[in-house]
């Protein structure tokens, strides 16, 4: 009981302080992922599209407050100058203690058998941004990650000829942040618009690129080609239940174990 005695003495101011330290209001956290990809001037139309796009946004708050969007937008237009063109967004936001939010969303555009004689290609554009921001790292987490992939295949063998690709994952904090970007060499970028920025580490992280460039290949035999360009971008914001909670909780257990121990004593006399 002794040491029971001296062990609340110390803890309580401690307590008491750290409860009064960490305030709610100045808890937040950001996870944000959005790609988006266009494409027109196509040599050759295909002879059929699709569009798919899907999106999920989930929170959950033991008190504090977070929100969660994703969206997402795929057209493919087949006329005399045919384009396509997809979106993919997902964003998370928490503030307080005692939270989680997730957002993910999908977006493909699919053109089947580009009917080819000799050369196929088509200018394209696009942008992908991924950010993560936090204010507690002993009781926050934000997660954002994103995938954006162009590919051509032979129609009729299924062959991958060509493809374009960038993924990148922000873990704030972490040690898993990635920035990768991975054209073919059919693919021409235009260096004076496209950017690529960057930066890990701390409590703010971000990636970035916007690009421009060009598709070009020549086959030496009639071909049929399908296209199928596709993204995905996931967020997630975490946020642990409100240190009062967690600390009156340890506090509580000790009162009642020390109080179980004194039961025990006057039982056993």
């Amino acid at each position: 009981m002794k040491f029971v005695k001296r062990f609340l003495a110390l803890a309580t101011p401690a307590i008491a302080s750290s409860i009064l330290a960490t305030s709610p209001s100045q808890a937040a956290t950001i996870a944000y992922s959005e790609s988006r990809f266009n494409i027109n001037n196509f040599s050759s139309n295909p002879l059929s599209v699709t569009s798919l796009t899907d999106t999920v946004a989930e929170t959950i708050s033991t008190g504090g407050q977070v929100t969660a969007d994703a969206e997402a937008e795929a057209k493919f237009n087949v006329d005399a100058n045919s384009s396509a063109s997809n979106w993919s967004f997902s964003q998370a936001e928490g503030q307080g203690y005692g939270y989680t939010g997730t957002a993910n969303s999908f977006a493909a555009i699919i053109g089947y058998d580009f009917a080819v004689d000799k050369e196929f290609s088509f200018d394209f554009s696009g942008l992908f941004k991924l950010k993560t921001s936090i204010d507690d790292a002993l009781t926050e987490s934000a997660n954002a990650d994103g995938e954006l992939s162009y590919q051509l295949f032979d129609s009729d063998s299924g062959n991958l000829l060509d493809s374009f690709s960038i993924y990148g994952n922000l873990s704030t904090l972490g040690n898993n942040d990635t920035f990768v970007v991975q054209p073919s060499s059919s693919i021409t970028l235009d260096l004076s618009q496209t950017t690529i920025d960057k930066s890990f580490g701390g409590t703010q992280e971000y990636a970035s690129t916007s690009f421009k460039g060009k598709y070009s290949r020549t086959f030496d035999k009639s071909t049929r080609l399908t296209l199928i360009e596709s993204k995905s971008n996931q967020v997630n914001v975490y946020s642990v239940p409100e240190p009062s909670t967690i600390l009156g909780s340890l506090l509580t257990c000790t009162m009642l174990g020390a109080a179980s121990i004194r039961k025990r004593k006057i039982a056993s006399s």
